[in-house]
């Protein structure tokens, strides 16, 4: 028989573990349980899910809870070669969704800005493969880097975004992580009471050390994500070298 370790792995203090009678596993905080349930992560868009503005390697989905929240719905999938092949179908144990979940709430507990995740879900079929989905709160007025250095709102707020997007991934690297998937869309910034704030999201894969994050790897997530900045932008008519080097800059003037 399959340990519980295997199958969970570690699960955060306030969350709740279920297993319905196909086998589908929930983690859902608890005081979430009550409206959030696997329906969602398999539900097909109608009157209450809803297809968001908001993408990864698909667009993701939405859907409105009590009190006035939103929850965004994101299916995992697998990028590159493997995404023709495999799709949404993983092996890897404990879950991806579940192991994205306690990363997630491990940074939040040391006070890095990502968002809230309200439960992760799985769904097997034969033998050790299965789909998985993360249910995040939605960070209202959010907008990422890469959509808002295309809307202008980047050359509308100035340097203070550039500013922000730095800070959050020098914060980040401090506290000894190496994002696998590092990206102008896994960046967020939102506007708030003190002016532009970056979040960062999508800790699927994400290494983890103990103290900061060694210089060489620090400098290897870095080059990943002019890479991928590259890949979208590849004229550099949102994203220019120029502001790319003040990014830099703002990154080791952050403190250490």
């Amino acid at each position: 028989m399959l340990s519980d370790q295997w199958i969970w792995g570690r699960v955060p203090e306030g969350f709740d573990r279920i297993t319905d009678s196909y086998g589908r596993r929930l983690l859902v905080r608890g005081d979430h349980a009550a409206h959030i349930d696997f329906s969602l992560c398999e539900a097909n868009l109608d009157g209450a899910v809803k297809e968001s503005h908001y993408s990864g390697r698909d667009r993701l989905r939405a859907i409105s809870l009590p009190e006035g929240d939103s929850a965004l719905i994101r299916a995992y999938r697998h990028g590159g070669v493997f995404r023709a092949v495999t799709g949404q179908w993983f092996s890897s144990w404990p879950p991806r969704p579940f192991r994205e979940l306690v990363v997630t709430e491990e940074l939040r507990r040391r006070g890095l800005r990502t968002v809230e995740v309200y439960a992760a879900c799985v769904s097997r079929t034969v033998g050790p493969f299965y789909r998985g989905w993360l249910i995040t709160k939605e960070l209202r007025g959010a907008e990422d880097l890469w959509s808002a250095l295309q809307s202008g709102t980047v050359a509308r707020i100035g340097t203070a975004a550039l500013h922000a997007a730095a800070q959050s991934i020098r914060a980040m690297h401090r506290q000894g992580v190496y994002h696998a998937d590092l990206n102008l869309r896994n960046i967020l910034l939102r506007i708030e009471a003190d002016g532009p704030v970056s979040y960062i999201i999508d800790y699927d894969r994400a290494r983890l050390f103990l103290g900061a994050l060694p210089e060489t790897l620090a400098k290897r997530n870095l080059a990943r994500l002019r890479r991928s900045a590259r890949k979208l932008d590849p004229s550099e008519r949102y994203l220019s070298e120029d502001a790319w080097r003040e990014l830099l800059e703002f990154y080791h003037e952050a403190p250490a």
